[in-house]
């Protein structure tokens, strides 16, 4: 375990106005590199989301937590990005609870551990305080143990030799966002990156939900090729973090957290400083990431005396993860790599996301490397395989062994501060009276259903909910959408099943915005998240109803518990946005319900598409349809209507929208809308090669 400080270069001054800066993608990468307009609503959506899990970040826990305040020395560079310098942080990618829990073990034998889940015994299961009972090792998950940030798939021949080892620390929220621009890319990423082209659209889409917002599958981050520490011509492979905490989001939150400064010890004043060896006990205090790995610890405890100025020379510091903010791979030591012909190890490592060096956002070196996926494998004009290789003597038989060969980095940005933060005792927990219900997450009903009542094994045998794998993206509603069915996950919630007397209230921060509570399902089990282990929560499901003025973007969500005053919102749960049809979708669905006494406006906002990339000389074009006129065949979205319009559906009633309409009245159901092409490819491509999208402003009138 390593902690280095390398300050930034003096460069260009980085005094930023409100909103000038954008968030870069992880490693800068650019994935939509053919596609300027994926590329720009790709940066687009990744900033918006690490700007939302900042605030909530900065929040801290003003529902059922005690010394949790509002952190002051943490800044959010969307709002302000003042001159600062950089400090990286650095830790061993080798899983260090195993040797902790473990402490008999052999190193080989934490090696094979490391690689396959096995454990020898169970485990205590309050590492921060006085254990009540041994439990199968956490975290839980295919590759739970996995925990440092890094976690790798290994490949293996008839023979049992290793012949490749996929190591990743790419965030499952970057791909969650890039799913959401386009399914299809991933797809092509999956199958590039893990040199694997049978892998298919199907396969890495969760089963029995569809996302209401694009009519498009929903992502699966445990899909079969993303699981398991095993990867084979069926299954298995690494693409991005599945163990619980190994979030981004968890990154952003314990740093967060980690400025907050603590009393040393608890009860005292006068001393918020914590060496090194103590990192673990301030975790404890400040109940941020999991004791004994070399990462939580060590990121918090240096991030907590890089604001209190111990690290800079008695001068306080106000922090943030440095643009673009990641967990990044470092580059191996090969001194102690040996193979067969003598070639340098070195040469059989290959980045394949991410970079070795790169420039912040002003063209200044940013300390370390920068590496999100890399593989480790002998080409086959060798005659030899990974196994045949070996490290400090010993023959490479576990893809750990090579783990234990680099570190993982975080890189902070700090600039100095005015005043020293104030010491705070340890977090504790609030009488009843001020304890209040804690917004955790919001999901569509038929995702939370799919995810929910998806149960992952793993090599303890302790299953968990696949909604243990979700992220905090907030979904997104359409303006005018009505009754929308999402659930609410809540902690500290008082409400009772089948009692409507003890629902609480569900309110946003904008009173365009409304919903109802329907039912409430306690015990609620899984990792929300971040989180090492599961723990239990309510449900509360509800519906949603967003009226046509509601603001566009992040919206924070209240609950109150019955009998309590309103507490505080969780920021940036869920998003609005204007009614989005995409063209490259079948009939999707706009949240808003027709009944008969309504009257229902559809008006063309703003965008362009085309049903057919091989007509209008490739230019895209409105809802009215390209500007010949061409009839719709049979089998198309309606018949005889312009080739490429905008039409509109309830029930089974067809109507032309084109650049406005009104929904005939007679009708009952949700509003569709779908792009006037080749539904189900009769013809050929079908919606395949359809490009772009359009967007519509959708009102609701009562008639009576």
């Amino acid at each position: 375990m390593e902690t280095k400080f390398t300050n930034e270069q003096d460069g260009t001054a980085v005094a930023g106005k409100a909103g000038s800066f954008r968030f870069r993608t992880p490693a800068g990468i650019t994935d939509f590199q053919d596609d300027a307009a994926k590329q720009a609503a790709m940066d687009a959506l990744w900033s918006a989301n690490l700007d939302e899990f900042t605030q909530q970040g900065m929040l801290s826990n003003p529902w059922n937590a005690t010394n949790t305040p509002p952190t002051t020395n943490y800044y959010d560079p969307v709002q302000d990005n003042p001159k600062s310098n950089t400090y990286n942080v650095k830790w061993s990618a080798f899983p260090g609870r195993l040797a902790f829990n473990f402490p008999n073990a052999q190193q080989s034998q934490l090696n094979e551990m490391a690689d396959t889940g096995n454990m020898p015994a169970l485990i205590n299961n309050n590492p921060c305080g006085t254990p009540t009972a041994t439990i199968p090792y956490f975290p839980y998950g295919p590759r739970g143990w996995q925990d440092e940030y890094c976690e790798w798939a290994v490949t293996r021949n008839a023979n049992n030799q290793i012949t490749r080892i996929d190591f990743t620390c790419e965030n499952p929220e970057y791909w969650n966002s890039l799913w959401l621009i386009d399914p299809a890319k991933v797809v092509s990423l999956y199958q590039s990156i893990l040199n694997k082209p049978q892998i298919t659209l199907a396969d890495l889409s969760l089963q029995g939900a569809v996302n209401p917002a694009t009519g498009g599958p929903v992502y699966n981050p445990l899909n079969k090729w993303n699981s398991g520490p095993v990867s084979t011509d069926a299954l298995g492979g690494a693409i991005h973090l599945t163990s619980t905490p190994n979030t981004l989001q968890t990154e952003i939150g314990l740093a967060t957290a980690a400025t907050v400064q603590r009393n040393n010890p608890s009860g005292t004043t006068g001393n918020t400083q914590w060496p090194s060896r103590l990192y673990n006990n301030l975790l404890c205090d400040a109940q941020y990431g999991q004791k004994n790995r070399n990462s939580d610890p060590t990121i918090g405890g240096t991030v907590n005396n890089l604001v209190n100025g111990m690290l800079t020379g008695g001068k306080p510091q106000v922090a943030t993860l440095a643009d673009p903010p990641g967990l990044y791979i470092q580059m191996p030591n090969f001194n102690n790599y040996t193979t067969p012909d003598g070639t340098d190890a070195s040469a059989f490592w290959n980045i394949v996301r991410g970079s070795e060096k790169l420039n912040d956002q002003y063209g200044n070196p940013m300390p370390g490397n920068f590496i999100l996926h890399a593989v480790f494998e002998v080409p086959a004009d060798k005659n030899y395989t990974v196994s045949d290789i070996k490290i400090s003597n010993q023959n490479i038989q576990w893809g750990s062994q090579i783990a234990a060969t680099f570190q993982m980095q975080i890189v902070a940005s700090a600039y100095e501060s005015t005043t020293q933060p104030a010491g705070y005792d340890a977090v504790g927990s609030p009488d009843t009276a001020n304890t209040f219900a804690q917004p955790l997450q919001l999901f569509y009903e038929d995702y939370f259903t799919a995810m929910y009542n998806t149960k992952v094994p793993n090599p303890v045998n302790n299953p968990i909910s696949l909604l243990s794998n979700s992220t905090f993206i907030p979904p997104v509603i359409f303006n005018s959408a009505t009754g929308v069915e999402m659930v609410l996950i809540c902690d500290t919630c008082t409400a009772k099943p089948g009692d409507a007397l003890t629902y609480p209230s569900v309110s946003f921060d904008d009173p365009n915005i409304s919903a109802v509570v329907n039912s409430v399902q306690t015990g609620i089990n899984y990792a929300v998240p971040g989180n090492s282990m599961p723990g239990s929560y309510t449900a509360l499901f509800i519906s949603v109803n967003v009226g046509v003025n509601a603001l566009a973007g992040a919206h924070g969500v209240f609950i109150t518990n019955t009998g309590q005053a309103k507490s505080t919102a969780m920021p940036a749960m869920f998003t609005v946005a204007p009614t989005t049809v995409q063209a490259n979708v079948g009939w999707q669905n706009t949240g808003v319900m027709v009944t008969p006494g309504t009257q229902v406006a559809i008006i063309y906002t703003g965008g362009l598409w085309t049903a057919n990339p091989g007509t209008n000389n490739g230019q895209l074009y409105g809802p009215e349809g390209g500007p010949q006129f061409i009839a719709a065949k049979p089998g198309y979205t309606m018949p005889g209507q312009n080739e490429g319009a905008l039409i509109g559906k309830v029930g089974d009633t067809l109507f032309l929208v084109g650049i406005s309409a009104k929904v005939p009245t007679n009708v009952s159901g949700e509003l569709q809308l779908c792009i006037n092409d080749d539904l189900n490819g009769m013809y050929g491509a079908g919606l395949t090669d359809n490009k772009g999208s359009i967007k519509v402003k959708i009102t609701v009138d009562n008639l009576s």
